[in-house]
């Protein structure tokens, strides 16, 4: 039936017919073949873009890890083992000895510090009373120590009212080392 239709047509209709055969055909070839190609490669360069600023940002969280890191290993390499016969009270009540203010002690407790899975933070309320200026200076230089990570967190000092010569102060010392 379609050959008996062809051979009835004349040259330019089926020429005409040829031409039309081919367009749709191409337009079929590009709809279904091209196109999603071209749209298939536009994703892939979005994509290439995307994980290149993804893996840009990566390698960033790297370098900060691994300063992070070394941080934290020379702070372990500084804390050493830990120090099973060191006690703050001890150390506080030696250092009050040398600064010449033990008697003025009026009271030193135990509070509860920071700890977590590598560090532990020890502290200790401390008042003295009735003291010098320069008993203070020397005992404030007396207690912090880098090599023992002993440092003053909080010091709050006043005059005394019966004598202004003399000064009250209390301490929050904390002591930080490798929980181990």
């Amino acid at each position: 039936m379609i050959r008996e239709y062809w051979t009835r047509l004349d040259t330019r209709q089926r020429y005409l017919i040829a031409a039309c055969a081919a367009v749709v055909i191409l337009t079929l070839v590009l709809k279904f073949a091209v196109f999603p190609l071209w749209d298939s490669r536009a994703k892939m360069k979005k994509s290439i873009t995307s994980n290149s600023k993804k893996l840009d940002e990566l390698v960033k969280i790297d370098a900060e890890l691994a300063v992070q890191n070394a941080k934290i290993s020379r702070m372990k390499n500084t804390l050493g083992s830990p120090r099973s016969n060191f006690t703050l009270f001890s150390y506080l009540e030696k250092k009050a000895y040398s600064a010449n203010v033990r008697g003025s002690i009026t009271h030193m407790n135990s509070m509860q510090g920071v700890k977590s899975a590598s560090f532990e933070e020890t502290l200790t309320d401390l008042k003295l009373e009735k003291i010098t200026i320069k008993q203070l200076a020397d005992f404030i230089y007396q207690i912090e120590s880098p090599d023992e990570l002993i440092r003053i967190k909080r010091l709050t000092v006043e005059k005394m009212k019966e004598n202004p010569d003399y000064i009250n102060a209390q301490f929050i010392i904390a002591s930080t080392g490798f929980s181990g």
